[in-house]
């Protein structure tokens, strides 16, 4: 390991200093988790002596090629879902409308975009059933779908054709929750039109095949300015969706 120059020190402390900082005023979000790992691998790498160990500096080119290559095929796969589906739209059983956060009682930016976007197709399909999924997480005070439901009725859906899953705090329990109340209402069929946000409809799509499921989907676009923030969770969410 290569000894603590003053100069280094400085830094090392400078960047710990700075995750502090960040976590007091930012708290537990992902870009401070995600700055913070940055920064602590950045000094760790620093304390090695990779022209001492070279098997370690093949070790670290080797899974950084691997983890380059990962990223450009899981991100190659996230974009070519980010569209909207065109045939067989007028066909499915069911809509579901996927959760993303409360303030409050208030829907976040990315819930309403994605119930804006689900109210054409909506309307333009009343005989389809329409599921909101989600349940209540740190920071809210009702379940999302308790809000979304609200919302849709707001915007002339009738109350009775909406199906509310108030207990998922994940994607993957959107899906299965979902199933088991279609199951309760005995409901039969398997097509299924999924609105998320653009980066979200790949990993929704395939989680949706694994329970049973054949998806659709209609994205909502998110803001440009956090594409890249929402494209790095959406590839470390991929990778444990199927590792886990």
């Amino acid at each position: 390991m290569k000894s603590w120059s003053r100069k280094s020190m400085l830094i090392d402390l400078g960047l710990i200093g700075l995750c502090v900082v960040l976590f007091i005023v930012y708290g537990r979000t992902f870009e401070v988790a995600f700055a913070c790992s940055l920064s602590f691998l950045y000094i760790l790498l620093r304390k090695i002596d990779f022209q001492k160990y070279k098997w370690l500096r093949n070790l670290f080119w080797i899974c950084t090629s691997i983890g380059i290559i990962l990223f450009v095929v899981v991100e190659s796969l996230i974009i070519s879902e980010m569209g909207t589906d065109d045939r067989n739209q007028a066909q499915v059983d069911y809509v579901i409308v996927l959760g993303s956060g409360l303030r409050g009682t208030k829907l976040s930016a990315t819930l309403q975009d994605r119930l804006d976007a689900s109210l054409p197709y909506i309307r333009a399909n009343p005989q389809v059933p329409v599921i909101v999924s989600g349940g209540q997480g740190p920071g809210e005070d009702i379940p999302e779908a308790t809000a979304m439901e609200d919302y849709l009725i707001q915007n002339g859906i009738p109350k009775e054709r909406i199906l509310a899953e108030r207990k998922s705090t994940s994607t993957k329990e959107n899906l299965l929750y979902s199933q088991t109340l279609l199951r309760e209402q005995g409901a039969l069929g398997n097509k299924l039109m999924i609105v998320t946000s653009d980066f979200h409809m790949y990993r929704s799509k395939m989680l949706a095949r694994k329970v049973g499921f054949e998806p659709y989907g209609i994205s909502s676009s998110s803001p440009n300015h956090l594409k890249p923030t929402n494209m790095i969770r959406e590839f470390l969410a991929m990778v444990k969706a199927v590792l886990f």
